[in-house]
């Protein structure tokens, strides 16, 4: 069966997919064109907001150098070891080291210096490192960490290793605190050559 349609019904039909085409052309290319410049409009508003950070860092660089400045002149060289070679500097670190365990009545029973290790620039500061082994009641080890963690130079414990003495028979004796045996790996950092930190 055909539809036939009048002359009026046929323009309109005519007219009515020439408007579904060119809508359907001027679609396939606006919806593309929107959704690529809302894209650029959300990259611009991100570029828009760093640049607007940026320049507030960029203000605050002056008084970031003078605290800076602060910072250097408060003797930031007491934070590190005096010796100028690898050698010198284990040294330095391992009488330190020595000095705060027997002051806190830990007994020292081998210290060894490390090879030192290329940190990387040479204007970095040189890290000295020892190996300790000692034997020390649970209070002095305490003692012992804290005055090592808060001396100057900075000293930083990287390794510890605590193991007990006493064999699965032993009895506590009231007033009498058990010895343990410590291992504990020591680092500082000297500046390469003396230099100012």
């Amino acid at each position: 069966m055909k539809l036939r349609l009048s002359p009026m019904q046929s323009r309109t039909l005519a007219l009515s997919l020439l408007l579904l085409v060119i809508s359907a052309a001027v679609a396939a290319v606006a919806v593309p064109t929107w959704l690529l410049h809302k894209r650029y409009d959300g990259y611009l508003e991100d570029y828009t907001d760093r640049l607007k950070r940026y320049r507030r860092v960029a203000v605050l660089r002056p008084a970031i150098e003078e605290g800076m400045k602060a910072v250097e002149a408060r003797a930031g060289r007491q934070n590190y070891l005096k010796g100028t070679s690898p050698a010198s500097s284990a040294a330095e670190l391992q009488g330190l080291v020595t000095r705060i365990i027997e002051t806190n009545n830990g007994r020292i029973i081998s210290s060894q210096a490390l090879p030192a290790k290329a940190e990387g620039k040479t204007a970095e500061p040189a890290k000295a490192t020892i190996s300790i082994l000692m034997n020390a009641t649970i209070s002095s080890l305490l003692l012992i960490l804290h005055t090592l963690e808060t001396n100057q130079p900075y000293l930083f414990v990287d390794q510890l290793t605590v193991r007990a003495g006493q064999g699965r028979v032993y009895k506590p004796v009231p007033g009498v605190e058990p010895e343990y045996q410590v291992q504990l790996t020591v680092s500082g950092f000297a500046l390469a050559g003396g230099g100012k930190p």
